[in-house]
């Protein structure tokens, strides 16, 4: 894979050529080819889906439909085990909604370091529906095994236990492949939020055997707006509709009302974001074209030469433990972390994040309550993380 080539296909480098990007797990950049898979939708495809039988409309029908078929192949799921929505966080509240209606489940289980997104919904459902909420306690950034399994011990099941495949704040890996088997082992569902993971390894929805998946596609290179709800089919046949309107009812009547036999469209109330779904399939695209394998190992590389670099700096603490992937949290003794980020970028040209990153618990956990993040993606180079260190050293003699 050559950095200098794959940087080409990134208008954003063209316009500026300065930009030290490290916020892709905030947002990643896109390239060339999803900006024209969505100019080329609104040019020759455009109409709505799933409501017509006229010509263009049926042309978009089988291009949303194709979109949903790569992108569940994407991630090694059936087509009809996927359902798109505006993001993750949406994914997690129709999930949340869903099985604490259902009156089945008698526990939600959420470690603390998680997104907000993914503690919320769990939070706030358990608590209007009389379930009983765990929030599993974490010591620093991560958790063990053995710690999982004593809390779920005594747990009442059926309970549902949601984690973050890669953690948002500081890039820490969980282990849910071996989660996963434990969850069931005590009687449990496992809802795996992957909006951190997909993009940068393959899943395989099937092998893992999770029950849910969710994701966001702007974090893989797609447009904002679009997600996805990834679940087995009998779980999926299960949850309620979330949305109410057009394209997912079957019958209404003044006295009650049925809905949709087939679950995408039960659970895609509305008219959806074609042009999004369009986006993800390319963006899969993309990935695919790159190599997830070697988009693997390059973003590794990049996150340990900046670990290593940054705990040269005598002032700085990286907090994100020792097998972090794409994500560096850290702060400085003496500069307060929005300064720094804010002096990075207005000086430097680098982009960074600041602030507790939606997961206040975990900023509780290490002590702080603000933190600087630097987050890579394959389209980062040496020299990125070379700019991240000098602007640093730049920023303790501007404000020390």
């Amino acid at each position: 894979m050559s950095i200098k080539e794959v940087r080409r296909d990134f208008p954003v480098f063209r316009h500026y050529p300065s930009l030290a990007y490290l916020d892709s797990a905030a947002t990643a950049q896109k390239p060339q080819s999803v900006i024209d898979a969505v100019k080329g939708f609104y040019e020759r495809e455009n109409a709505n889906v799933h409501r017509a039988v006229y010509p263009l409309a049926e042309k978009s029908t089988a291009l949303y439909e194709s979109s949903r078929s790569e992108v569940a192949r994407f991630i090694g799921a059936e087509r009809d085990e996927l359902i798109f929505t505006k993001g993750s966080t949406e994914s997690l509240n129709i999930i949340a909604n869903a099985l604490a209606t259902s009156g089945r489940y008698k526990t939600f289980v959420v470690p603390t370091f998680e997104h907000h997104s993914n503690f919320l919904p769990w939070q706030y459902h358990s608590l209007k529906n009389e379930i009983k909420f765990v929030a599993l306690p974490i010591m620093g950034a991560e958790l063990t095994m053995t710690e999982v399994e004593e809390n779920l011990t005594g747990v009442e099941a059926p309970f549902v236990f949601s984690i973050g495949g890669l953690i948002n704040a500081t890039g820490y890996r969980t282990p849910f492949e071996d989660l996963t088997e434990l969850v069931h082992s005590f009687g449990g569902l496992i809802v795996i939020d992957g909006a951190q993971l997909v993009p940068h390894e393959i899943f395989d929805f099937k092998k893992v055997n999770s029950d849910f998946l969710v994701f966001s596609g702007h974090k893989m290179l797609a447009e904002t707006g679009i997600g996805c709800l990834v679940g087995r089919a009998e779980l999926l046949d299960d949850l309620t509709p979330f949305v109410f309107g057009g394209g997912m009812v079957d019958r209404v009547s003044i006295e009650t009302s049925s809905y949709a036999k087939e679950r995408t469209s039960r659970l895609e109330g509305g008219t959806q974001n074609i042009s999004g779904a369009v986006s993800l399939a390319s963006a899969c695209r993309y990935l695919n074209k790159i190599g997830m394998s070697a988009i693997h190992k390059h973003v590794s590389y990049l996150t340990e030469t900046a670990r290593e670099m940054l705990k040269q700096i005598s002032n700085v603490t990286v907090y994100s433990p020792p097998d972090s992937h794409a994500i560096l949290l850290f702060s400085h003794k003496n500069i307060h972390s929005h300064d720094l980020a804010e002096f990075l970028g207005r000086t430097q040209e680098v982009a960074i994040r600041s602030g507790h990153h939606c997961a206040q618990l975990q900023m509780e956990a290490l002590g702080i309550t603000s933190a600087c993040r630097a987050s890579f993606y394959f389209y980062n180079t040496v020299e990125d993380v070379e700019r991240l260190i000098e602007g640093i050293s730049k920023a303790e003699r501007w404000f020390l």
